[in-house]
This record gives C-alpha cells, sequence and structure tokens, in this order.
C-alpha cells in the first residue's frame, strides 16, 4: 500500500515548519544553540499537538552531521534516517505496549553503551504514564546517573499520572491546543498540495471539529476528500462528522 495518510505525509520536519508550540520551540532552540543539553526532557498535552514531532525533530538537532543545531540539514545520513524511521541510535519506545519492569530494563541495560553512528542515542518514550511502578523504579534509576551520550524524551497525555521523582529529573515543557487560526492555514495549504478543492465553511468545520488537535484535523480532512473526491463541500462535512447545521 503506497499511500501515506495526510497525518503523516505533512508531519513536520523541522522547527521552521512547525505549528504552534513556540514556547516550547524557542526553549529548545535556545538550549541547542548554547548546547545547554538536558538529559531528560518531559512533553506534556493533549494529543496531536506535536509532542513526538519535536522529539524527532530534536533528535535530528542533536545528530545532524552540520553539529549539535537547532537547524538539521535534513539531507545528511543521521536526518534522512530519522526522517524514515530507521537510525540506529533513535530507539522509540510504546510505553503502553512496553509497561512491565523487564521490558524496561531490557531497554536501560542498552542505555549504557555509546552510540553506535550518532552522536547522542535519543529514547523516546511514548505515553510514559502507563509504566508500573517497578518499571519506573527502574527507569529513575537511570535518570538518576544518567549515562553520557543518552538522551531521554518521554512523551505523556497524563503528567499527573507520572511520579514526582521521574518529574522532578525531567526538564518539562506542556503543550497547549492548537487555535482554529492556527490550524486553517496548515489545512488549507496541504488542501492546495493535495489538489482538493475545500470550502471556507468547510475547512471551518474541520478545524472545529479538531478541537485543538492539528493530528486530528488532518485526519478530518484526509476522511472527507476520501468520501467527497476533491470537491469538498460543508455539507459534506457535516454527513461525514455527523454534524448539526449551524443555524439549528
Amino acid at each position: 500500500m503506497s499511500y501515506q495518510v495526510l497525518a503523516r505525509k505533512w508531519r513536520p520536519k523541522s522547527f521552521d515548519t512547525l505549528i504552534g508550540q513556540e514556547h516550547v520551540v524557542r526553549a529548545l532552540t535556545n538550549a541547542l544553540e548554547q548546547q545547554r543539553l538536558h538529559h531528560a526532557y518531559l512533553l506534556t498535552g493533549t494529543r496531536g499537538v506535536g509532542k513526538t514531532t519535536i522529539a524527532r525533530i530534536l533528535a535530528k538537532s542533536l545528530n545532524c552531521e552540520t553539529g549539535i543545531t537547532a537547524h538539521p540539514c535534513g539531507v545528511c545520513p543521521a536526518c534522512v534516517e530519522i526522517d524514515k524511521g530507521r537510525f540506529i541510535d533513535l530507539i522509540e519506545v510504546d510505553a503502553a505496549s512496553n509497561t512491565q519492569v523487564d521490558n524496561m530494563r531490557e531497554l536501560l541495560e542498552n542505555a549504557q553503551y555509546a552510540p553506535t553512528a550518532g552522536r547522542f542515542k535519543v529514547y523516546i518514550i511514548d505515553e510514559v504514564h502507563m509504566l508500573t511502578e517497578p518499571a519506573f523504579n527502574a527507569l529513575l534509576k537511570t535518570l538518576e546517573e544518567p549515562p553520557p551520550g543518552v538522551i531521554f524524551i518521554l512523551a505523556t497525555t497524563h503528567a499527573h499520572k507520572i511520579p514526582p521523582t521521574i518529574l522532578s529529573r525531567c526538564q518539562r515543557h506542556d503543550f497547549r491546543r492548537l487555535g482554529q487560526d492556527e490550524i486553517l492555514p496548515r489545512l488549507q495549504q496541504i488542501a492546495r498540495e493535495e489538489g482538493a478543492t475545500v470550502s471556507d465553511g468547510a475547512m471551518k468545520a474541520i478545524a472545529r471539529a479538531a478541537e485543538g488537535s492539528l493530528r486530528d484535523a488532518q485526519s478530518l480532512l484526509d476522511q472527507v476528500i476520501a468520501y467527497s473526491g476533491n470537491e469538498v463541500s460543508e455539507e459534506d462535512v457535516a454527513v461525514v462528522l455527523g454534524l448539526v447545521e449551524g443555524e439549528l
């Protein structure tokens, strides 16, 4: 299957192309430029607002062959491999599927070894709040005495479920929901590039239904284009999403 869904196809590959989260981008950009790097970052916020995207951009910034930079080149082997999801020193873990202490111990044992191909070995642990208490304790020991050349990026939608001992060892960045005025231009750009004509009313309905999540907005746009073809009206969006007319 060669078709790639819009949310994956249009995932930003640099801080410059990211929508929203300016406060997070500014903090990370300054940290990279001044090389004030923390060994553990916690990215928290609702779904589809850019947590994993920023984590991958940060991994590129740390391992780009031009040096540690807030503007990775995007063309060196490290950047290309990270974009394709096959860079050997970028380890992405879904904590929801690896909750047990044995999974975490195995992961952390490998963290003791130096990076193979890059400057840093980067661990992205998504939905980290799903770990069990013993797994958190295993992670805590590594965060207390982090190996050189290893950076952890923890992402979660439920920061309140993470033990205070873990929180205190991370640099925390809170992501906010995106406004409709931020989502709309991105949807319009994607529609143009995809050769779809989407009415203004339809765009606004999609942006409103996404409830601050750009990924949800892109998935909804994908859905209504599949339903309507390349001519999307507000009525089409209402049918697909089961919306009640605004006048009513």
